[in-house]
């Protein structure tokens, strides 16, 4: 990969770690955290996954050795810290910022998958993992279930951005930078569309039922 597309996918790494440094410090501000505990989950949120994919690849974590990160992620914080209730009121719209952020990181995961000599399945678990990893540690420390565990288009998203960056790569012969903005772009327009047309997967349900009062069980 040249300067050029490098200074790039770089470029729009920053603004994915926005994206998901508001999202995190915006699900946390319910909970009426201090400025550390705002931060805490901006960062986790915004590094969660990437921090989690180079330890699985053995790449060692770039972004330690970068100020620009954790100084883009302290300023999403003080932002959210300083107009809760601005950005609370407007928080619809960061749910698309946080569709920005998956499209991105779920691109890096998949391009870098395949610098390292990944196959297609594994391509699309390490995008997965990028995508959608520090949304998960968020998740886990407000105690609340994981978004991609349940409802909404999310991974579904993800999984057909990293396909459609793959097969641009392997067979129909796309450079890096445009196979990288093919499966960003496609995983962000499905997880945009998700959003606003209000689309879901369908939920498992047990068919058994609670013997003794005849009511559905939960989960149904």
């Amino acid at each position: 990969m040249d300067i050029t597309s490098h200074g790039i996918i770089y470029m729009l790494d920053l603004l994915g770690i926005a994206s998901f440094a508001f999202s995190g410090a915006l699900r946390a501000i319910r909970r009426r955290p201090d400025l550390v505990g705002i931060t805490i989950l901006a960062g986790a949120t915004a590094i969660g996954g990437g921090m989690i994919r180079d330890a699985l690849l053995g790449g060692g974590a770039g972004m330690l050795r970068d100020w620009r990160y954790p100084a883009v992620i302290l300023a999403s914080a003080l932002v959210t810290a300083i107009f809760p209730k601005k950005l609370t009121e407007r928080e619809t719209y960061f749910k698309y910022f946080d569709a920005i952020g998956l499209g991105i990181f779920s691109a890096i995961g998949a391009t870098i998958a395949l610098r390292s000599g990944l196959g297609f399945l594994w391509a699309m678990f390490v995008a997965g993992i990028t995508g959608a990893g520090g949304g998960v540690v968020r998740d886990v420390l407000l105690n609340e279930m994981p978004l991609v565990l349940y409802k909404e288009v999310y991974i579904t998203a993800v999984a057909i951005g990293a396909a459609a960056l793959w097969i641009g790569r392997q067979f129909v012969g796309l450079g890096e930078l445009t196979a990288f903005f093919l499966g960003m772009t496609i995983t962000i327009t499905i997880r945009v569309v998700a959003i606003y047309r209000s689309w879901s997967l369908p939920r498992v349900g047990l068919a058994a039922r609670d013997n003794n009062c005849n009511r559905p069980l939960s989960g149904e």
